[in-house]
């Protein structure tokens, strides 16, 4: 199958989104299949280009992919990982079923970064459409496994949520208020990541993040991550 109608994405946003699944595509066969999506009326294609093939680049570019985001996946090895010996006592697990007002902001913060607040194409009202929907669905459990926060004066200023995948533990949305930066909160919430996963007998921890959110490669590396990965993101708009 070249290619997947996204129903979550069409939904939020009002119309066909799509994503192409071959991470390698020659020119020919990508206008092929964005012919065949157009005429699905599919509006709107994603694309995880790798980054070290130059037949699929050269695609993205003559088909006018526009370049959302590079996406780097970061890896860690939990065998190599001690658990920390005491409670981490600034991480707890979110017991509510819906988001606090400080994690919506938080995820807007995320999405802001990401490759849908990069795109000019796509209106902010739908990117924090996207946001609050997937914090929401993250702390009913049906987007995510697992979600902890740091809270100050009973305000969450940090959080992480987890899930799985490909047999691997992953981090998907984590974030820290601007003004609680400076205080190892990310660390922590890595930390704790890592804990959860090791106890559950997971082997690997994987997270995905922008190359150009700087302050997050910078802390996934420091925290012993190294690079599996780099993808280019397009986004076709038919």
């Amino acid at each position: 199958m070249q290619f997947q109608i996204l129903k979550f994405d069409t939904k939020l946003f009002g119309f066909k989104v799509a994503k192409i699944l071959p991470t390698k595509i020659s020119p020919v066969k990508l206008r092929a299949i964005l012919n065949t999506l157009r005429s699905k009326k599919v509006r709107l294609v994603y694309w995880q280009a790798d980054s070290s093939d130059k037949k699929s680049q050269t695609a993205a570019k003559k088909l006018h992919g526009f370049l959302s985001s590079k996406q780097v996946t970061y890896l860690i090895n939990l065998k190599k990982v001690t658990i920390s010996p005491t409670f981490i006592d600034e991480v707890k697990t979110y017991q509510a079923k819906k988001p606090s007002p400080e994690m919506k902001q938080l995820a807007i913060y995320i999405g802001t970064l990401s490759r849908f607040g990069t795109d000019p194409k796509i209106p902010k009202k739908l990117m924090k459409k996207m946001y609050h929907a997937w914090i929401k669905n993250s702390v009913n459990s049906s987007a995510a496994d697992q979600v902890f926060v740091i809270r100050n004066k009973n305000k969450v200023v940090g959080m992480c949520t987890l899930s799985t995948k490909n047999k691997r533990g992953d981090i998907r949305l984590l974030a820290v208020a601007p003004g609680c930066r400076g205080k190892k909160f990310g660390t922590k919430l890595i930390q704790t990541a890592e804990n959860y996963f090791i106890k559950k007998n997971y082997s690997k921890l994987q997270v995905v993040t922008q190359e150009s959110n700087i302050a997050a490669c910078k802390l996934y590396k420091k925290c012993g991550f190294h690079i599996e990965s780099i993808n280019n993101f397009y986004h076709f708009w038919l």
